[in-house]
């Protein structure tokens, strides 16, 4: 029962959620936290042009994070993109706390994320909140839901409107040691004007994660579902903790 409380209370704090860009950057993240962890991370993504009439689009993103101990994370995130011409894009401030470790025979742990970002130009800022779920299941596999949500504030907001969004991934470990799965990333709009399927961001596809000397990876391939994704998206990301 106090479980089922503190979820309906963090269903109920969703604030915001990042929309899913055509160069898609997000990620499934995981719930739990390593309190050793102090580490760097690059993100490059492209989503190639669907014809004559778009450019390829770039988006480079890079963070460092820190582990205050083995329950609370903070990170800061900047991101860059090339639409055409370079430029800068926002700086995020976020803290991840897990509050539900799985131990003994439970597999599931929880966290919740809260970000705070800032973009360029006369976009508006906003925060969000991502409710964060992983399952650690038998033979090496391993299952993530994320719920996220949205709100924008400052003058140049364009709705006072809640966002939603759910991001998903199933995954198993290989016994060479990387990982191979899949990822399914939603993105609905605000309520009250969610649209149809096609007017949504809806993608998915594989990826695979593992270890390069002392560089973690991870590779995927995004496939548009919607009318309202871009029918590609390749993103490799690089980690290096100290």
């Amino acid at each position: 029962m106090i479980l089922s409380k503190r979820a309906w209370f963090i269903v109920g704090c969703m604030m915001i959620v990042p929309p899913v860009f055509s160069s898609n950057t997000a990620g499934v993240h995981g719930p739990n936290v390593n309190p050793n962890d102090t580490s760097i991370q690059l993100r490059i993504a492209l989503s190639p042009a669907d014809n004559d009439n778009q450019v390829d689009n770039w988006a480079y993103r890079f963070h460092a994070q820190h582990s205050l101990n083995d329950k609370v994370r903070v990170r800061l995130t900047t991101q860059f993109r090339d639409r055409g011409d370079f430029q800068y894009d926002y700086l995020r401030g976020e803290l991840l706390y897990n509050f539900k470790k799985a131990t003994g025979s439970s597999k599931w742990s929880s966290a919740v994320r809260f970000d705070f970002r800032t973009r360029r130009g006369g976009r508006a800022e906003d925060f969000a909140t991502h409710w964060v779920n992983q399952w650690s299941l038998a033979n090496g596999y391993r299952a993530r839901a994320l719920l996220v949500g949205n709100l924008q504030f400052g003058p140049n907001r364009t709705s006072n409107d809640v966002g939603l969004s759910t991001r998903f991934s199933l995954s198993k470990k290989m016994e060479a040691g990387y990982r191979l799965g899949a990822q399914l990333f939603n993105s609905y709009g605000r309520l009250g004007s969610f649209g149809s399927f096609d007017d949504q961001n809806h993608q998915f596809g594989p990826f695979v994660a593992g270890k390069l000397g002392g560089l973690k990876y991870q590779a995927r391939w995004l496939f548009g579902l919607s009318d309202g994704s871009r029918n590609n998206n390749i993103e490799v990301r690089f980690n290096k903790s100290f």
